[in-house]
């Protein structure tokens, strides 16, 4: 985490009165042994990371400013993502966030923190479905939840004895301690969801939209494009819709491309603070 130097983001910075945030998922993971790579992941790096920047903001007096942030990340831990974003809505009451590429599960929670969410053609938000550890792969709690469902219904009006046999041997491995664990898993993640779109000020909408980001997608991977964040009801606009954003956009994907294919075990995040003459 350092402040960045680039002439051309202090004059944008100066231009806009805004304090510049880019946080970033390098695509290259970092090798850590000779079989061992560890790769990005939003967690306690980032949680102390973004607050020392806005500790830096605070410190020189600019909290009231505007703060324009990019994201590029496949995510990470679902309460550090919601510490980081609960933190940057405390702290800003206005912010646009722009996604070049992609910010996905923990990095899409970021993102909603955005007054307004600035996409592109190559623009992707994820699906808030929690993920969770089960005999060493990661899956979704909602596929969990929704096996669990469909056993419910399959033995509604049949007795186990006349049950197929795949059923019976599901049955036979359900526990029901994992079950809650499972169901924990998806009320949390709708709550933390709602909380930061409730603080970004969508009102009415904010359970909604949390509902359908943690439940109604079919995949963890789906794309959620710009039309797509539109139609959830999501404050986005396109990237070439104003000449203002098409010049950000630029500045703000070359940013990106700086950073993008380091070699990092943790996010790289930078930040240019509007400078007085």
């Amino acid at each position: 985490m350092k402040e960045e130097e680039n002439p051309a983001l202090v004059q944008l910075a100066n231009q806009e009165d805004a304090v510049l945030l880019c946080a970033v998922a390098p695509y290259r993971s970092m090798r850590i042994s000779p079989i061992d790579e560890v790769h990005a992941s939003i967690g306690l790096h980032e949680e102390f990371a973004f607050e020392a920047v806005i500790d830096e903001i605070v410190s020189r007096g600019l909290i009231g400013k505007k703060l324009m942030l990019v994201v590029n990340t496949l995510g990470g831990a679902m309460h550090s993502s919601f510490k980081v974003a609960r933190a940057l809505r405390q702290s800003f009451k206005q912010i646009e966030v722009f996604v070049p590429h992609i910010a996905a599960s923990g990095g899409t929670l970021i993102a909603l923190t955005g007054d307004v969410i600035v996409m592109g053609i190559m623009s992707q938000l994820s699906p808030l479905d929690p993920q969770i550890r089960y005999k060493g792969r990661q899956i979704s709690a909602l596929h969990a939840r929704h096996a669990y469902n469909r056993l419910c219904n399959t033995f509604a009006k049949k007795t186990k004895e006349e049950a197929p046999y795949p059923q019976q041997a599901l049955a036979d491995k359900l526990d029901p301690f994992l079950m809650e664990d499972w169901h924990a898993a998806v009320s949390m993640a709708e709550d933390c969801v709602a909380k930061i779109l409730q603080m970004s000020r969508y009102g009415e909408d904010a359970q909604r939209i949390a509902i359908a980001l943690v439940r109604e997608f079919p995949d963890h991977d789906n794309d959620i494009d710009y039309e797509a964040a539109k139609n959830l009801g999501l404050r986005v606009a396109r990237y070439d819709e104003s000449e203002r954003n098409r010049r950000v956009w630029r500045h703000f994907r070359a940013w990106l491309g700086g950073s993008l294919f380091q070699e990092s075990a943790t996010h790289i995040v930078r930040y240019v603070l509007p400078r007085k003459d």
